[in-house]
C-alpha cells in the first residue's frame, strides 16, 4: 500500500452523517482514534437518532440539521469547519453528496450517490457502460393498468422483484411469472414519499429528474431478469456470488478483498460472509475486473465501495454496486489481513491517496455468519445450542439478534437475521466446521 498525506498536531475534522441501524457508534469513535475528530451530523426528529444523541456528545461535535433544507444544513455543518465529510448508509449517500458538493468537499458527486441507490438508474448506467446486465423493469403502480400492459408484453422469468431503493436483502423475492407479479406487488409495503430535505429524505428524486406520479399505493419496485446460477464454481458449500470491497481515491480503484458467501436462505436473506472468498486466481481476476468496470461505469471518484458479483454460467455480472463499506467487512477485513477499512475510509473522506497495488494477502478466513429463522417463522421461542457454539475454537462472537419473545419477519431481509456468529479460522474447512455445527446443532424454535 502506498499513501500520502499529512495531518497537523489538531487533528482535521470530519463531518460524519450518523445512522442508527448502520455501524456501531463505539467502532466509528474507535476508527477515528488518531486520525480525525469526529463531527456527528444528526437529525434528532428521528426518535433511534434522539435517544444517541448523549452518547455521541460524548465522543465528538454533534450538530443536529432536524427539520433543515440542504442548503441551512451545509451552512451549519460548515461551522464546525469540517476538512471532509463521510456517511456509510444507502439512505444518506445522495443527502450527504448534496451536502458535500455545496460545501466543496471530497465525496460522491450528487449524480454518482443518485445511480448508487438507485437500482434502476445504476442498471441504465451499467448497460450504457457496455457491461452486460439482466433485464430490468420498472415496475408500475397498482392502478396504472396501461403500464402492466407494457411491461407484460416485455418481462422475462423467472425474474427478482427488489424496492428500487433498499439494502440488506428486504422485500426481495423470486419471481417465476406475471400473474404471481402481480399478487406479490400487491403483497408489498407501499413505499413512503419524502422531500429530500433532512438526511432522512435521501430517497427523493436526483436533480433533474421528475418525482413519480403518485397514485393510490407506490412501491417503488423494480424487476430484473434473475441471473443465472452456477454453483459449482464456488466449491462444495459456498455460494457463486461475492462481493468486491474496494477504496476510490482520486479516481484510482483499489480492491482490498473479494468475500465469499455461504447460499442464502429462502429467499435471498444472507447467510454467511467470509474473506477471502474460495473462488481459484482465474475467477478472481474476472471477478475484480468486472468489478473495475461497474466502478467506472457509476462514475465513483472517490469513497468506499461493496460490489456484489455473481458467476453466472456466461461469466461474471454485477448484481449490485453500494457506495459504502458492507456489513460485517470491517472486522473480516482485519482479521485476515490486518487492514483497517473504517480508518481508510476517514482518510479518503479527508482527501488523503489510499492505493494498494494488490489485494492484500490473508493470513487467516476471517468470517461472519447470519443465522437466520425459517421464512414462516413469524415469533423465536427459544434457541439451543448456544452455549456449545461459543466453546468452539475459531468462535470470537455470538451476538442474539432476535431473542426468545421476538418477531422475526422474512422481509427485515439480512437485519432481521436471529443470531451472528464471528470469528476467525485457519482455512476454509475449518469455517465449514462451524457452519456445518450452526446448521446441524443450533436449533431455532419458534412459531
Amino acid at each position: 500500500m502506498t499513501a500520502s498525506g499529512s495531518r497537523a498536531d489538531d487533528l482535521p475534522r470530519l463531518a460524519f452523517v450518523y445512522h442508527p441501524r448502520s455501524f456501531g457508534t463505539m467502532a466509528i469513535a474507535e476508527a477515528a482514534e488518531s486520525i480525525c475528530a469526529l463531527v456527528w451530523v444528526i437529525d434528532s426528529s428521528e426518535p433511534d437518532v434522539s435517544s444517541m444523541s448523549r452518547l455521541l456528545r460524548r465522543v465528538g461535535v454533534v450538530v443536529d440539521v432536524a427539520g433543515m433544507s440542504v442548503e441551512q444544513s451545509a451552512a451549519a455543518i460548515a461551522q464546525a469547519q469540517p476538512a471532509g465529510i463521510l456517511a456509510l448508509a444507502d439512505e444518506r449517500l445522495l443527502w450527504t453528496a448534496r451536502v458535500a458538493a455545496l460545501l466543496k468537499l471530497p465525496f460522491l458527486q450528487p449524480d454518482v450517490a443518485a445511480r448508487l441507490t438507485d437500482k434502476y438508474l445504476q442498471r441504465e448506467a451499467l448497460q450504457a457502460a457496455g457491461l452486460p446486465v439482466p433485464g430490468f423493469w420498472q415496475v408500475p403502480d397498482e392502478l396504472d393498468e396501461r403500464g402492466w400492459r407494457a411491461l407484460a408484453s416485455v418481462a422475462t422469468f423467472p425474474a427478482v422483484l427488489k424496492p428500487r431503493r433498499g439494502e440488506g436483502s428486504r422485500d426481495i423475492v423470486r419471481v417465476r411469472s406475471f400473474d404471481e407479479l402481480r399478487v406479490l406487488v400487491a403483497e408489498t409495503p407501499a413505499a413512503e414519499a419524502s422531500d429530500g430535505g433532512a438526511p432522512a429524505g435521501d430517497a427523493a428524486p436526483a436533480d433533474g429528474e421528475s418525482p413519480p406520479e403518485r397514485h393510490e399505493r407506490t412501491h417503488d419496485l423494480v424487476l430484473e431478469e434473475y441471473l443465472g446460477d452456477r454453483p459449482e464454481a464456488a466449491g462444495h458449500h459456498f455460494a457463486d456470488y461475492v462481493s468486491v470491497e474496494s477504496v476510490v481515491s482520486g479516481g484510482q480503484i483499489s480492491h482490498l478483498a473479494i468475500t465469499g458467501r455461504f447460499p442464502p436462505a429462502d429467499p435471498f436473506r444472507e447467510t454467511g460472509f467470509f474473506i477471502p472468498c474460495a473462488f481459484d486466481e482465474q475467477q478472481r481476476a474476472a471477478i475484480a475486473d468486472v468489478a473495475t468496470a461497474a466502478v467506472r461505469a457509476i462514475g465513483v471518484g472517490v469513497g468506499v465501495l461493496h460490489t456484489e458479483v455473481k458467476l453466472t454460467p456466461d461469466g461474471p455480472r454485477v448484481i449490485e454496486l453500494n457506495g459504502r463499506i458492507g456489513g460485517g467487512v470491517p472486522e473480516m477485513l482485519a482479521d485476515a489481513t490486518g487492514v483497517r477499512l473504517m480508518a481508510l475510509a476517514m482518510r479518503v473522506a479527508l482527501g488523503e491517496s489510499i492505493v494498494f497495488e494488490t489485494i492484500p494477502d490473508c493470513t487467516q478466513v476471517g468470517y461472519l455468519l447470519y443465522v437466520q429463522a425459517p421464512a414462516s417463522m413469524t415469533t423465536v421461542t427459544g434457541i439451543d445450542g448456544l452455549d456449545r457454539l461459543r466453546e468452539m475454537p475459531g468462535v470470537e462472537e455470538v451476538t442474539l439478534n432476535r431473542g426468545p419473545g421476538r418477531a422475526v419477519d422474512w422481509r427485515a431481509g439480512n437485519h432481521g437475521h436471529v443470531f451472528s456468529v464471528r470469528g476467525a479460522v485457519a482455512n476454509h474447512d475449518e469455517l465449514r466446521s462451524i457452519e456445518r455445527f450452526v446448521s446441524g446443532e443450533v436449533e431455532i424454535h419458534g412459531d
